[in-house]
């Protein structure tokens, strides 16, 4: 891979429901980990859902409307998120509609995205949106993507407008192990790979996702309690390992002093940092620089421990 330059992403297989109602902001407000009362118009970010316990039911991008707010998940948390949110409409002034199927969306990556994008529009495209702003550029909504390390846009619009927009977008096609190797460098977690119902919101790097001040929220309490408390027992966090290749998922991994330190959740080979992952550690074993062994099939392995995102070279 080539690291400036421009890739697209066809991302019409994530889920997008439109909530519509007088109640909606302040709804999503007592529904997720966010701050939605305080987005203005325009603005957006990501969030969580979360269970009466805590564990994490998914991750979603919210955008905000004059007269509707506009939810972006994986495709696997589309059918689960809708029901979940639909459930909780008891009184309230609030209309779910579920657009997936109707629309489309592409994601267009790297530090020449803005010029692609802006070449296949015909106008320039804003490339200081703060993050997850969104503008209305003719018939498509474009926001600012900060999903992995590296500029990066959401375009959504019918889905006959997407399918036309990407023959005219002059960029490199992002398959899927690509895409899983940069995600894995950007340190953002996939749901269903690297957080789950199992897992604390704190514990899965999406602090971004989560307003520590705001008040009451679906699972508001245990986040509250862990955040007093100071500290959580594990941690996502990157790791280099030694050798080539990925190692599978739930792999085990142990350090000094602990046989049960954890486990990797991803990994991938990175053709500039070699191999990488993504693996919970033990608050005890978690501070960057420390080794850790992996024990995975064909032998162990070391891995070391490092920040997320993943710095720009090996150590």
């Amino acid at each position: 891979m080539i690291y400036r330059m421009a890739w697209l992403r066809d991302l019409t297989a994530r889920g997008r429901l439109r909530v519509r109602g007088e109640d909606r902001v302040r709804f999503l407000h007592s529904m997720t980990t966010n701050d939605i009362e305080g987005l203005a118009v325009g603005a957006g970010c990501r969030a969580a859902m979360l269970t009466v316990k805590g564990k994490t039911l998914g991750d979603l991008v919210i955008y905000r409307y004059a007269d509707h707010v506009w939810l972006e998940m994986e495709p696997e948390l589309r059918h689960k998120l809708f029901q979940v949110l639909d459930k909780h409409v008891v009184m309230d002034d609030v209309e779910i509609d579920d657009l997936t199927d109707a629309t489309g969306e592409l994601g267009i990556y790297g530090e020449d995205a803005a010029t692609v994008l802006a070449t296949a529009l015909g106008e320039a495209v804003d490339e200081n949106l703060p993050p997850w702003s969104h503008i209305r550029y003719q018939d498509l909504e474009v926001a600012r993507a900060p999903d992995l390390a590296m500029p990066g846009f959401h375009v959504f619009g019918s889905r006959e407008r997407i399918q036309s927009l990407a023959v005219t977008l002059v960029a490199d096609k992002l398959d899927e192990a690509a895409w899983e190797v940069l995600r894995i460098e950007a340190g953002r977690p996939r749901y269903g790979l690297d957080v789950d119902e199992d897992r604390l919101i704190l514990e899965a790097h999406l602090d971004d996702a989560i307003h520590l001040d705001k008040g009451c929220y679906l699972g508001q309490e245990v986040v509250a309690r862990a955040t007093t408390r100071g500290h959580i027992n594990r941690q996502l966090v990157g790791l280099f390992l030694d050798g080539d290749g990925g190692v599978a998922a739930k792999s085990r991994l142990s350090g000094p002093g602990r046989d049960e330190a954890g486990l990797v959740t991803s990994s991938g080979t990175s053709p500039r940092l070699g191999a990488i992952a993504l693996g919970y550690v033990h608050r005890t074993l978690w501070e960057p620089g420390t080794v850790l062994e992996v024990h995975a099939e064909g032998g162990s392995r070391r891995a070391t421990v490092t920040t997320l995102p993943f710095p720009s070279a090996r150590p």
